[in-house]
Formats: structure tokens, C-alpha cells, sequence
């Protein structure tokens, strides 16, 4: 049975698991229109990167006839991953904070990345050398090595595949040329041992986020300004030993290049800033969480320097925008079906020196990604595969709401359809159509008491796969 078989296996059996923790829940009660509601749910959730994840997260939500989609929504969660990421979190948002108008949002908690992922900046990536070196198919320096006697690379080509796991093979100069010598390859087994970790680091990150908004007058539009307070330690992971392993890894990527914001593996490095944005919202109110028709745009602008605390100075810009537009009303309203056509385009450029762990990092007013992958970007590659400082893309849904049952407060099923565009450059001028990497996919959604959506996805690329088993609409 292959690898790609077994690893869709698993993550069949975490979707049952999760059906199964839903259904055997207790019942909830319906909501009150008012009043506190609480809705302890069971993080049971899987993703290419991070791995099968447990935890549980607890909402408590007050609704109000005043203020939508809720008055105070406020929840705690502890997650984890068996692939090593940890995120625990505390989190208030007050839409109609003490009646004021005011939204006020406070986050507080902790991240940690055990397999960060960095493979350099740029568009253009050999993603099938990347694979072939994390699974030790090939040495990290199999393109760079030269041949003295004809100044060309020397290719590390395994001769005999029934030996792949051995600690070495030979090449084929080891039947062409004898004489040459130098025809010892190591095996796949030395490799995976030795550069397994070539493309990771370990990284943690505590944080505080707080924001304010408010909308301005009875327009469509808001105003928001947050500060984020966040610090990281990096690991490099030479020199350490995996579980079972007899060899210690190598250098990675990072000890290699070692790019600014390398010094995070001597001491913390804070990375503080202030968040200012513009925001055009048109969605009904109602329905923030999972929109049905409406326009969302937001022009955002973070600050990071010395007057903030932080250790690096930079500047980062970013737009987006969605529109959520609802299709053949006439025809699905009267089945209580709903198809909704869905769009993100995104843009964003980072100016000054920032540290390579937070260039990939695209923040909105409300989203957050890391590089042009992973769940909040092309959903066909893992995170932080593209990464520059100019970075764009777009993102196409269809959204078709099937079915509800009344189980658990109510869940309505959303079959999902998408499409996604997008590449990354150094600066404007090289921002171009051309080089655009694509990815699609599918999934469903299930809607929780209209509170809470749960997301189910499978997406593909030309080279990568990628599956998510978590919450929230991508945009």
C-alpha cells in the first residue's frame, strides 16, 4: 500500500472520528434568541502540515437583537498536532462593546510550529528535488556538486533500486568508469536521517493581539487599529537526532542561508506592531460568518520598528477583496437550498527589513496565512512553499448549502468547489501573469448553530497535495 493511500486512509478515519465526537455529544439545546449560549466543541481536525490535531475549544456566545451577528462571543481552546504544532488561545470579541458601538477584539496565547517550513524566497521552486530530499531520494547537494575532469554537475543516480534503503549504492560511474572512483552514493536510509529536517525549523511565538473597529456613521465602512505584541525563539534542528535515528541531521536550509531574523535561534526576538485598516463591508449583518451576498474589502497596514519594541523595522501593505454573490435564488431558495459564488483577490507587499519568519506571514483585518500555501492560501501546496515580498493571489468557491439537520442546535451541510491562482515576486515590476502557480479542490462545510463552521477539504497542485480538517470559511 502506498504512502499517499494510507495517509488518505488516516485522514478518512479523522473524519469519522469527528462525525462520531459530534453525534455522541450531548445534545445541545437550541439557542436562545437572547442570552448566553455555550457550545463546547471537540477539536478533532487534520492538515497536511500540521498533521492529526486534537484539543477542544469552548464558545460562549451572547446573542442580542442589537447587534449582529452576536453581542459578545468569547472562547478558550487548547490544540495540539501529532506532527508537533501547538496553538492555545483565549479570545473575546465584543461587536457592541459596553453598548459603544465599539468592536473590541483580544487574543491572547501561544504557537508552536515543531515543523516550520522555509524553502527560500522566490516563484520559481524545484518542488520535485524538495520532495525527493525530504523523503532521502536524493542528497541536498546533488545539483551543485561538479565533476573535475568535465566541470559539470555530478548527478547521484541510484543504480540499483532493489538496494534504496541500504546505507549506500552505487552509481552508475561505478560501471562506466571504475577508475574514476567517487562512485559510492549514499543510501535512502543515510539521506532521510540525515536531511530529513532540511526544509524545517522549530519556532515559537507567544502573542497578545488587540483591535478595535467601528463603523462610520450608517455607511458600509469601518475603521480599524490594533496593535499585535508577539515574540519568536527559532530552533535549528542540526545536530539533533529524530526518534530512532543513528545519524544526527545535517544542516538545514536556515544554518545554510541563514537569513535575517537567524539571531531568533540565539535569543527571543520580539516583533511587535501597529495595525491600521479601512474596511467596505456590505455582507449581511447576520450572516458574517457565512455570507450569502455583499461585498468585504479591507486595505491594511501593519508597523513594525524600534518606537514598537521589536528587534526589526519593516512595513507591510495588504488588500483584499471578497464578494459573495448568491446564485438561481428562485430555483434553490424554495428546495431551502442555497448556492453561493464566493471570490478573494489578495495582494500584498512588504517593505524594510523583515526576518524570513514573518515575511511569508499575510495578515488582513481579519485573516491570517503563512506564504502562498497551506490552508489560507493556494490549497494545493504546503504553507510557506512561495514566498517573497510581493505576493498576490485569488480564490474562487462555490458554495452549495444541501441540507440541515436538527441534531447538536442545528448543522447545515455546504458541499464546496475551488479554484486558486497566485505567485509571489521580489518587487512590483516582476509581479507578473506569467508564472502563475494553480490549485483546486473540493470539501464540505458543516454550519454549526450559524456560529461555528467546520471545514473539510482536499486540494491539488501539479506537484503537492494538500488536506485540512479545521474551522472557518478560508475568506
Amino acid at each position: 500500500m502506498s504512502k499517499t493511500m494510507k495517509s488518505n486512509i488516516r485522514y478518512i478515519q479523522t473524519i469519522t472520528a469527528l462525525i462520531s465526537a459530534l453525534l455522541v455529544a450531548p445534545l445541545a439545546a437550541e439557542p436562545p434568541p437572547t442570552g448566553w449560549a455555550l457550545q463546547p466543541l471537540p477539536l478533532v481536525s487534520a492538515s497536511s502540515d500540521d498533521g492529526f490535531g486534537y484539543g477542544l475549544r469552548v464558545y460562549g456566545t451572547y446573542k442580542d437583537a442589537r447587534a449582529k451577528p452576536y453581542k459578545y462571543q468569547i472562547y478558550g481552546q487548547y490544540y495540539a498536532t501529532t506532527r508537533g504544532y501547538e496553538f492555545h488561545e483565549l479570545s473575546v470579541d465584543a461587536v457592541d462593546f459596553l453598548d459603544s458601538s465599539f468592536r473590541i477584539i483580544t487574543r491572547i496565547g501561544v504557537e508552536r510550529t515543531l515543523n516550520a517550513q522555509w524553502y527560500g524566497t522566490g516563484n520559481f521552486q524545484d518542488i520535485q528535488r524538495q520532495k525527493k530530499i525530504k523523503r532521502g531520494e536524493m542528497p541536498i547537494n546533488e545539483n551543485v556538486r561538479i565533476d573535475p575532469t568535465t566541470g559539470q554537475p555530478l548527478r547521484d543516480l541510484y543504480t540499483f533500486e532493489e538496494y534504496s534503503d541500504s546505507v549506500y549504492s552505487l552509481n552508475t560511474r561505478a560501471l562506466l568508469g571504475p577508475g574514476a572512483g567517487d562512485f559510492l552514493n549514499p543510501g535512502r536510509k543515510l539521506l532521510r536521517q540525515t536531511q530529513g529536517k532540511y526544509f524545517f525549523y522549530d519556532r515559537i511565538r507567544p502573542f497578545v493581539m488587540m483591535s478595535t473597529e467601528q463603523w462610520m456613521g450608517d455607511t458600509n465602512f469601518k475603521w480599524f487599529v490594533g496593535l499585535r505584541g508577539q515574540s519568536y525563539k527559532i530552533q535549528s534542528y542540526a545536530g539533533d537526532f529524530e526518534a530512532g535515528d543513528k545519524l544526527p541531521n545535517t544542516r538545514t536550509l536556515i544554518d545554510i542561508e541563514q537569513p535575517l531574523g537567524y539571531d531568533a535561534t540565539q535569543d527571543n526576538k520580539f516583533v511587535n506592531g501597529i495595525r491600521g485598516a479601512l474596511m467596505y463591508d456590505s455582507r449581511p449583518r447576520e450572516r458574517e460568518i457565512n455570507p450569502n451576498a455583499g461585498i468585504f474589502a479591507d486595505i491594511h497596514v501593519e508597523g513594525v520598528g524600534k518606537g514598537t519594541g521589536s528587534n526589526y523595522s519593516f512595513m507591510r501593505y495588504t488588500g483584499a477583496w471578497r464578494q459573495y454573490i448568491e446564485l438561481f435564488p428562485g430555483f434553490f431558495n424554495p428546495q431551502d437550498r442555497e448556492l453561493v459564488f464566493a471570490y478573494r483577490i489578495l495582494g500584498q507587499k512588504t517593505t524594510g527589513d523583515v526576518p524570513f519568519y514573518e515575511l511569508g506571514r499575510i495578515y488582513t483585518s481579519r485573516e491570517s496565512a503563512e506564504g502562498l500555501g497551506g490552508n489560507g492560501g493556494l490549497r494545493g501546496y504546503p504553507a510557506n512553499q512561495f514566498v517573497d515580498r510581493v505576493m498576490g493571489m485569488a480564490n474562487f468557491e462555490m458554495r452549495l448549502t444541501t441540507f440541515s439537520v436538527d441534531a447538536l442546535g442545528g448543522i447545515d451541510f455546504i458541499f464546496l468547489g475551488y479554484y486558486d491562482v497566485g505567485r509571489v515576486a521580489p518587487t512590483n515590476r516582476e509581479m507578473t501573469l506569467k508564472g502563475l502557480h494553480r490549485a483546486y479542490g473540493g470539501g464540505v462545510r458543516l454550519l454549526w448553530q450559524e456560529n461555528v463552521v467546520i471545514n473539510i477539504s482536499y486540494g491539488r497542485s501539479q506537484f503537492e497535495s494538500n488536506f485540512n480538517f479545521g474551522f472557518n470559511h478560508m475568506f
